[in-house]
């Protein structure tokens, strides 16, 4: 995701470049705007504040449009490092205990004096049959 988020910040920055060099007086958002969309997760919620908005005609003013641009390159540099949280959709339930790596494995296997008892498992007898 790291690279991704570099490929981006790359083309960020030269359209920022360009849009400075350039005496228009308006820029059309879409030049920034599909470069953000190729950042991972575009579709969610995670980067679409990032995305510059334009007048009726798609453009923007050059000052906004390259303070803009600055500003996210800036966010996305200072991002890049952190691990997005991952959201977990189920408790992964694991089936036997954890060894760690050099324990002794029938130790580990062994099961614990504490371990909860499933009353609704436990075979009881029926009446009348012994």
């Amino acid at each position: 995701m790291a690279a991704d988020i570099d490929a981006v910040v790359a083309a960020l920055r030269v359209v920022l470049d360009e849009a400075q060099k350039s005496d228009e007086p308006f820029w059309k958002v879409e030049s920034a705007n599909r470069w953000i969309g190729q950042l991972p997760r575009s579709w969610s919620r995670r980067w679409r504040k990032l995305v510059l908005k334009g007048d009726a005609g798609g453009e923007a003013r050059r000052e906004e449009f390259v303070a803009h641009v600055r500003a996210t390159v800036a966010f996305l540099e200072m991002n890049r490092l952190q691990k997005p949280a991952s959201r977990k959709w189920w408790p992964l339930r694991r089936r036997g205990p954890v060894v760690p790596a050099g324990a002794n494995p029938t130790v580990a296997n062994a099961p614990s004096p504490a371990r909860p008892v499933n009353l609704l498992r436990v075979r009881k007898p029926l009446p009348g049959l012994h």
